[in-house]
């Protein structure tokens, strides 16, 4: 057995994890768990995935996993990629016969100097043309704006300034009679004594609170308040080992949960609720129905749940 096979079968035992149950939190055969910690690395199945177990290992039982590669990086066999030395050929392109070129270059030019000379003619005649109609629009607009000043200069049919402000005058509408406003002030006073008093809005209670109050990458501290109820519910999305205790020392969970597999435990009695997890990728966390947050690296993660009761 080597320096780090050993290193990595105490850290398992510290805790109390058995080998199937690091096959349960990496997915990594126990064949070849068995195989690092003897340090049989030819039976793995290459270099690359030598340094991924070794490191997955290591993050399951708590050990960093890139610090214990650099660490012992003489005794690891290194990743290498295979780079092919020799590349096939490209094909090289014929190159094409200048005789052959100008050969077809010289049948084409006449119909391409035709076409041109056809274009060239299209575009004068249509500049003419063009010219001569906007010439003709102008003339004909002139006259007819000249025609239409003379016309109204001797029209006698045009009002006068003294008809179009009569016109324009508003007719004043009578005064309201004096019944009709006493009416409308008597229903509004009617109304304002009908009216019920408003009662004064209740204070809404305060709503249920968790939140983060303190952690680091592997452990994380919640609270819970506002509330009277304390409930836990994990969820399995595969498998994790998974151990839930309560400030009593009462273990609710102690075991390995199975893909799709729930558990809810009401933890209103306790004062706090300490969680651990084999891997958190693989496990939602609700607390009183409410989903919390947990960081998945390292997969290994402790989670404390506070309980502070609503007064």
């Amino acid at each position: 057995m080597t320096e780090l096979g050993q290193r990595l079968k105490e850290a398992r035992n510290d805790k109390g994890l058995s080998i199937e149950e690091v096959q349960s939190i990496t997915k990594i055969q126990k064949r070849y768990l068995h195989a690092i910690e003897e340090g049989n690395y030819e039976l793995l199945p290459g270099n690359f995935y030598t340094r991924a177990f070794i490191k997955n290992y290591a993050e399951a039982v708590g050990l960093g996993g890139e610090e214990l590669l650099e660490e012992y990086a003489s005794e690891i066999p290194k990743a290498s990629t295979d780079v092919p030395e020799n590349l096939p050929p490209r094909k090289m392109r014929r190159p094409t016969s200048p005789s052959k070129t100008a050969s077809k270059w010289s049948s084409v030019f006449p119909s391409v100097l035709v076409v041109l000379v056809l274009v060239g003619v299209a575009a004068i005649i249509w500049f003419v043309v063009q010219n001569g109609d906007e010439k003709t629009n102008q003339t004909a607009t002139t006259n007819q704006v000249e025609e239409q000043v003379s016309s109204d200069e001797n029209s006698s049919n045009a009002p006068s300034s003294d008809e179009v402000s009569n016109s324009e005058k508003p007719e004043e509408t009578a005064d309201q009679p004096k019944e009709e406003a006493k009416d409308q002030s008597s229903d509004e006073e009617k109304n304002a004594e009908e009216k019920p008093e408003e009662e004064p809005e209740e204070e809404p209670e305060p709503e249920m609170a968790i939140k983060k109050v303190d952690g680091n990458s592997s452990s994380s501290t919640y609270e819970l308040s506002n509330t009277d109820k304390y409930e836990v519910k994990l969820e399995a999305k595969g498998g994790s080992w998974v151990a839930l205790t309560g400030a009593s020392d009462k273990r609710y969970v102690y075991k390995s949960l199975k893909k799709g597999e729930k558990v809810t435990h009401d933890l209103t009695s306790e004062s706090s609720a300490s969680l651990r997890l084999g891997s958190s990728p693989n496990v939602s966390v609700f607390v009183n129905g409410e989903k919390i947050d947990i960081p998945t690296e390292p997969v290994v993660q402790n989670v404390t749940l506070n309980f502070k009761k609503s007064e």
